[in-house]
């Protein structure tokens, strides 16, 4: 029961982070989410396509303790895709621009 709780948790998450990432993508401008300090040296098509990789990571994880029943070989196969999201979302997250106060 709390493993499905759990999973719902992540669900949802994995949601808010689909909903913020096509934001960014279509509206070409980060949210109010961040302070304004991080939101500066942060390129929005990057951050947008990380927030999508983080939802996809998420929605992996998921499905891999899902099918773990039918078929360990595909659980195990679902972490190549997975280490391959949450890599490629930490290198998007990487601010591009330097901090207001760095000189």
């Amino acid at each position: 029961m709390s493993l499905t709780l759990l999973q719902g948790f992540v669900l949802t998450a994995a949601f808010l982070d689909v909903v913020i990432g096509a934001y960014v993508l279509t509206a070409n401008r980060i949210p109010a989410l961040l302070p304004v300090l991080w939101r500066d040296r942060y390129e929005p098509r990057r951050y947008g396509w990380a927030m999508l990789l983080i939802a996809v990571f998420a929605f992996l994880l998921v499905l891999g303790q899902k099918v773990m029943d039918w078929s360990p070989d595909l659980a195990l196969a679902l972490v190549i895709p997975m280490v391959g999201c949450i890599v490629a979302a930490g290198w998007l997250s990487i601010p591009t621009k330097p901090s207001p106060g760095a000189s």
